[in-house]
C-alpha cells in the first residue's frame, strides 16, 4: 500500500480549522440526553430483600419448598427491622411505586404471602411492645 492510501481521516471528517496539523485528535464524545440510570438496590436492608427475592431454587427444591423457604427468610428479614423502618417498608410494599426494585420483586410474590408478610410486618409495634415487656 502506498502512503496516500494508509492514511488515516480524510481531512473533511477533521477540517484543519479544529485542530492544529501534527496534533492528535480527541474521542468524540457520546452525550446521551435524556437517559438516566438504571435504579440499582442500594446496600444494606435493600439489598438483603433484593437478594432473598431474587435467590432462585435450590438444586432438586420444589417450587412450594423455594418460595415457603424466601417467605420464611424475608420474615426474618422483617423481624431485624426497627419499628419505624418496618412501617416505611409496610408503605413501600403496600403502596409500590415504579422503580421501587424492591416493591416490584415482592409484587411477584403470590397474594396469600404478601398478605401475610405485609401483616406481619404491620405488626412490627406490637411485637416490639410485647418483647419489652418480657
Amino acid at each position: 500500500m502506498d502512503d496516500a492510501s494508509s492514511s488515516t481521516l480524510p481531512a473533511t471528517v477533521f477540517p484543519s480549522s479544529l485542530h492544529e496539523p501534527g496534533t492528535a485528535v480527541p474521542p468524540p464524545r457520546i452525550v446521551l440526553i435524556g437517559a438516566r440510570p438504571t435504579p440499582v438496590a442500594e446496600p444494606g436492608p435493600d439489598a438483603a430483600l433484593c437478594a432473598i427475592l431474587d435467590a432462585p431454587l435450590a438444586r432438586g427444591e420444589t417450587a412450594f419448598a423455594g418460595f415457603a423457604r424466601k417467605e420464611s427468610e424475608l420474615g426474618a428479614a422483617f423481624a431485624a427491622l426497627a419499628v419505624p423502618a418496618a412501617r416505611a417498608l409496610h408503605a413501600r410494599l403496600a403502596n409500590p411505586k415504579p422503580g421501587d426494585p424492591v416493591a416490584e420483586r415482592f409484587g411477584r410474590l403470590t397474594f396469600d404471602r404478601r398478605h401475610r408478610l405485609l401483616a406481619f410486618l404491620a405488626d412490627a409495634r406490637r411485637r416490639a411492645a410485647v418483647s419489652a415487656r418480657r
